[in-house]
């Protein structure tokens, strides 16, 4: 009985710390999300999240009907959430892990904290008090509140990458390929929601290999540096073509720019102005350097340094941001993290070796840890824009004619969101973190100018452009009244059946679809204007984009054949089998001159090299689950 006694303590004292830390996490994530439980959010920087078959069908296509129309590659977070949302099919899908992330992300980062932190020699509860610490950071409650989910993923994911990094400049063994693999794995999985985090690994690991003496194995310590620098970047092509050109989605990450913080948010490691309740953190982190100089405090300096070089970039570089407008710094949620991980690596340092928490370390981390959560309930009390319910939708019949005609929706922004034009559907997440063509932001805001301060000239001229780029529906932004539109162009719009939460919906008139057939008098309006002042004579054409193949009948000449996508390199276009050259239509999409006689017309955007790209990573990927699995350590 005695012995039986022994063991059960054992055992409750194994695993009282990480069931503790989860316990206490998930009871704090639900409450602080109280206001937006549910298993479909949305709502903030983050747009609502497609089923399971829409995510893959963006993430494979290579084509999208966004912005007008892109060739641009989709972001690699669709292809991780619709691998892991897979597993949550029955209770809804990939939006159902999204919300178990962000609702969950306490608890996530906590056990995550814990897991990593298990090398070093400190106690169990010691790692635990770590552990609760890095889930309640300032940066993530704040992210959460705001739907930055590319902040949440980074948040759960770093201290395991940090960890996998660790070990492989520590000394590499006989299990060095399977570390290597699950560590480059870790950082492709930071690449895909934050480009951002991705660098700053790979440059703490390349700066670790130079800078440390090399262990047991050279050679091996080689390899590994470059399965971890080069396998990510190829599990997350073709993403990584698309960064090398567009600075925006490194420096502002998926959930795009934010307003410069002040610098006692920076001090107080908190990047959208509540309480300064991180300050608790550093002082901490210094309270430990001083009592405790060490050698051991070098790994934990050297995160803080890479941590402060990020929000370095990221506050004295500001760009354009993808969707448009003026330069901009980026969120500080990222770098914060990474600052906030090295400050608690250092902490756990200075923690005497194998010992339980001092009284006067105790006091310190109970004081830290409630800083810590009066600050996370503070950010959580502001409410955020993170709401359940999903985004807007539109009425059934609307949604269901634009499912079925493949036109596209112009959603207007307002000054702190973008005007956003979707094909076939609402705006969802991932389709801001595509590129547009050159002109199309910039077009976007003029028609969002024209529709929220109507005038009859640019009024129209909007309604017009708007209609020949294939839009079939425009929806206001909440609160504003579609009367004095209608007033001003009662020929090329009506308001219909408002969205779901009340939007006004205004149904274009014109004669449009996804192909059209301009008569010759139209035709030559519309390779000098930017609108159409007529539709006389319009006819749409029954053909889907990308790939149109039609057949034309005898008729006067100067016809055009427009289609309602951007015009970009990349398209092709042949009459009766011979090439025939590309006429910019409206200033901006891609149109065909049709000769008098009847014939076969044939235009299309091959995605030859993005189709190549995906089986480069599918092969990346089967070397990765292959080489991630240990081997045996069984003697022979």
């Amino acid at each position: 009985m005695l012995a039986g006694d022994r063991s059960g303590h054992t055992v409750a004292w194994r695993f009282a710390p990480p069931v503790s830390v989860f316990l206490v996490l998930t009871a704090f994530g639900l409450g602080s999300n109280a206001s937006r439980l549910g298993l479909d959010l949305a709502g903030g920087r983050l747009l609502p999240v497609g089923s399971l078959g829409e995510l893959w069908s963006t993430y494979l296509a290579g084509w999208h009907q966004t912005g007008g129309g892109t060739a641009s590659a989709a972001p690699a977070s669709l292809a991780v959430l619709g691998v892991l949302g897979a597993i949550f099919t029955p209770v809804g899908g990939p939006p159902a892990l999204v919300a178990v992330l962000l609702i969950g992300d306490a608890p996530l980062a906590g056990l995550s904290a814990y897991a990593a932190t298990s090398r070093l020699p400190v106690s169990r509860w010691a790692r635990a008090v770590a552990a609760v610490a890095y889930a309640l950071l300032p940066a993530a409650t704040a992210s959460v509140a705001q739907g930055r989910l590319d902040v949440v993923a980074v948040h759960i994911v770093l201290p395991l990458v940090i960890s996998g990094v660790a070990r492989l400049l520590g000394g590499t063994g006989a299990g060095w390929l399977p570390a290597s693999s699950i560590c480059a794995v870790g950082v492709a999985v930071l690449g895909a929601f934050s480009p951002l985090a991705q660098g700053l690994a790979v440059l703490g690991l390349v700066i670790g290999f130079v800078v440390l003496p090399p262990g047991n194995s050279l050679l091996k310590q080689i390899a590994s540096v470059v399965i971890v620098v080069v396998l990510p970047l190829v599990l997350l092509l073709p993403w990584p073509t698309v960064l090398v050109n567009q600075p925006a989605l490194f420096l502002h990450g998926l959930s795009g720019p934010a307003p410069a913080p002040a610098a006692a948010d920076l001090v107080g490691l908190d990047p959208v102005h509540v309480w300064p309740m991180g300050l608790a953190l550093l002082v901490a982190a210094v309270v430990a350097v001083v009592i405790r100089p060490r050698a051991l405090l070098s790994p934990g300096l050297g995160v803080l340094a890479l941590g402060v070089c990020g929000l370095a970039v990221v506050l004295l570089v500001p760009v354009k941001p993808l969707q448009g407008g003026a330069a901009s710094v980026g969120f500080t949620g990222v770098p914060l993290l990474v600052i906030s991980a090295g400050l608690l690596w250092i902490i756990l340092s200075a923690v005497p070796d194998g010992a339980v928490l001092p009284k006067l370390a105790m006091a310190g981390a109970v004081i830290l840890l409630v800083a810590l959560a009066s600050g996370a309930v503070l950010a959580a009390g502001r409410g955020g824009p993170l709401h359940t319910g999903g985004g807007d939708q539109l009425a059934k019949a609307q949604a269901d004619e634009l499912a079925r005609t493949g036109r596209s929706v112009l959603v207007v922004g307002t000054a702190d969101v973008p005007t956003r034009q979707t094909g076939g559907r609402l705006p969802q997440f991932g389709d801001d973190q595509l590129v547009l063509t050159a002109g199309t932001p910039d077009r976007l805001t003029a028609w969002q100018s024209a529709l929220r301060q109507p005038s009859s000239g640019a009024t129209r001229a909007a309604l017009s452009a708007a209609a020949a780029s294939g839009a079939l529906f425009v929806v206001l932004p909440a609160g504003q009244d579609p009367g004095p539109i209608v007033t001003l162009a009662p020929d090329l719009a009506v308001a219909v059946q408002p969205t779901v939460d009340g939007r006004a919906v205004l149904r274009l008139l014109a004669p449009s679809g996804q192909v059209v057939l301009v008569p010759p008098g139209i035709a030559k309006q519309a390779v000098t204007s930017s609108a159409p002042d007529s539709w006389s004579g319009v006819t749409p054409v029954d053909a889907a984009l990308p790939d149109v193949r039609v057949r034309v009948s005898d008729g006067i000449a100067g016809r055009l054949l427009v289609l309602s996508a951007e015009q970009e390199a990349g398209w092709r276009a042949t009459v009766d089998g011979k090439a025939q050259p590309i006429v910019p239509a409206w200033g901006h999409q891609v149109a065909v001159a049709l000769p008098e006689t009847s014939s076969e017309v044939s235009i299309e955007h091959p995605s030859t090299l993005r189709d190549v790209l995906l089986l480069v990573q599918v092969a990346a990927v089967l070397f990765a689950v292959l080489t991630s699995v240990p081997g045996s350590t069984r003697p022979r």
